[in-house]
C-alpha cells in the first residue's frame, strides 16, 4: 500500500503541472510471476520513475518503450514480456516460468482518464470499488484499448467509455464484481472478461479496490513509537488517540496521519469513522480505560481486529467483567479480540512487539493463517492462472 501511496502522490503533482508521463500497469499474467495484475509505475519523458511491476528485471525495457510511446504521441499500447525465457544471462533472468502483459497509457490525453486519479479518488473517500481497464482489443475496437470505469461502492461512477455496445457488458461486470467485493467473497481481487461481437473482440481487466488499512493506536507511552513507524513505513493510515492535547501528540508523533484526544472512550464512534478495514491496538497500560475501549471497540463498531496489548490473563479478566453485562452478544463478537497481541515470533522488546502486532493484523486482514509460507501447499496468491489466449488470430 505504500508504494501505491506514492504512485498516487506523484500522479497527483503531475496532473496538476500537467506533466506527460506514462502509468505502465501489469494487467495480464500467466503461470508463475513476480507481481499480480494492478502493480504499476509512472515513466516520465526524461526517464524518471516512480514503482515497481516486477523484481526488477522489465522496468528498464519499460521505461525504453514508455518514453517511445511518448515520442508517437499513442494513447496506449500493450506490451507481452515471456518470463520463462531459459536464457539467464540474455533473457530477462527471473527464473519464473510465466508470461505478464504490461498496458503502457500516455497521461495527460484529451478525452481518457489516468487510471491513477481514479484510484487516488477511492482511497481519499475510503470506498470499495472496481477499476475496469480495457487491455486489448481487436482492430474494430481498437479505439477502446486503455479506457476506464471506475464502479464506486456508493453507486456513482467515473469513464472515459466511448458510446457503442461493448459499454454496457464492461459495467455489468464491474457491477457484478463489486457485489462479490461487497459480500466478502472476491479472494483473488482481478478477473479478466472477455466481451465478444461478432469478429470484434476486447478483454477487461477488472480490479477490485480496497481501501488502505487505518489502524487505530490507543496509547501514547514509548512502545507506541515503532507501532506507528512500522505502519507507516507499510502505508498504513495512522491514527494515534490518547489523552493529551492533539497538538502535543502530534509533536510527539509526527509520522501518524492523525493524532486525536479522546478523553471518554464510549464517545469513540461519534469521533471516529470504523469500517472493516481499520484494526485497532489498545496500548494504554490502564486497566480501566482499556476495559472502556474495548467495550466500544465490542459493540459500538465492526473492526475485525481488536489487539490487546499485555498478559493472557488481563484481557480474559477484562472480558470476564464484560460477560456480566453482555451475555451471548459477548460471545458472538469475541473473536474479534486478539490478547495478547501478535504472532508468537519470540518477542521481547518494543520494536519486535510491534513487528509481531502488525504482522498478525496483515494476516487477520487478509485471510491468512501466519503459517510459513514453505507449508503452503497452494500458491502465494491463490490458484495460478492460465496462460494468455489471443483474442483471434487476427489480433
Amino acid at each position: 500500500m505504500r508504494e501505491l501511496r506514492e504512485l498516487l502522490q506523484a500522479a497527483e503533482q503531475l496532473a496538476a503541472a500537467g506533466t506527460l508521463h506514462v502509468v505502465a500497469t501489469v494487467v495480464r499474467i500467466g503461470g508463475s510471476t513476480y507481481r499480480r495484475p494492478g502493480a504499476r509505475m509512472i515513466v516520465e519523458a526524461d526517464g524518471k520513475s516512480w514503482g515497481t511491476i516486477s523484481g526488477g528485471c522489465l522496468e528498464g525495457e519499460v521505461t525504453r518503450q514508455a518514453l517511445q510511446l511518448l515520442e508517437e504521441r499513442v494513447p496506449a499500447r500493450l506490451l507481452p514480456f515471456d518470463l520463462a525465457d531459459d536464457d539467464l544471462i540474455y533473457g530477462f533472468g527471473t527464473g519464473c516460468d510465466g508470461i505478464a502483459h504490461v498496458l503502457l497509457e500516455q497521461a495527460p490525453v484529451p478525452g481518457r482518464l489516468n487510471p491513477l486519479v481514479l484510484l487516488g479518488r477511492c482511497l481519499k473517500e475510503r470506498q470499495q470499488a472496481v477499476l475496469a481497464t480495457v487491455i486489448e482489443t481487436t482492430e474494430a475496437w481498437s479505439n477502446w484499448l486503455g479506457r476506464h470505469l471506475l464502479l464506486l461502492d456508493d453507486g456513482s461512477a467515473a469513464h472515459d467509455l466511448l458510446e457503442g455496445s461493448p459499454a454496457r457488458p464492461i459495467y455489468e461486470a464491474a457491477r457484478q464484481m463489486l457485489e462479490r467485493l461487497r459480500a466478502g467473497r472476491e479472494e483473488r481481487g482481478w478477473a479478466i472478461q472477455r466481451i465478444a461481437e461478432g469478429p470484434a473482440q476486447m478483454e477487461v481487466l477488472l480490479e477490485a479496490v480496497e481501501p488502505s488499512v487505518r489502524l487505530l493506536i490507543f496509547g501514547e507511552g514509548h512502545d507506541v513509537f515503532p507501532v506507528v513507524r512500522f505502519a507507516q513505513g507499510l502505508g498504513w493510515e495512522v491514527e494515534v488517540v490518547g489523552r493529551r492535547p492533539p497538538e502535543e501528540l502530534a509533536r510527539r508523533f509526527p509520522e501518524a496521519d492523525v493524532c486525536r484526544f479522546l478523553m471518554h472512550p464510549e464517545q469513540l464512534a461519534q469521533h471516529v469513522a470504523i469500517d472493516r478495514r481499520t484494526a485497532a491496538l489498545v496500548m494504554n497500560h490502564t486497566y480501566l480505560r482499556d476495559r472502556q475501549i474495548l467495550e466500544t471497540l465490542l459493540f459500538q463498531t465492526d473492526t475485525p481486529y481488536i489487539g490487546m496489548l499485555g498478559p493472557k490473563e488481563r484481557t480474559e479478566r477484562m472480558l470476564s467483567e464484560l460477560a456480566y453485562t453482555y451475555g451471548e452478544r459477548l460471545k458472538a463478537e469475541r473473536s474479534r479480540v486478539y490478547g495478547p497481541v501478535g504472532l508468537d515470533i519470540g518477542t521481547e522488546t518494543a520494536e519486535e512487539i510491534a513487528l509481531a502486532a502488525l504482522a498478525e493484523i496483515q494476516a487477520v486482514l487478509h485471510g491468512r493463517s501466519a503459517r510459513p509460507l514453505r507449508e503452503r501447499n497452494a500458491p502465494i496468491h491463490g490458484e495460478r492462472p492460465p496462460l494468455p489466449r489471443p483474442l483471434s488470430a487476427s489480433s
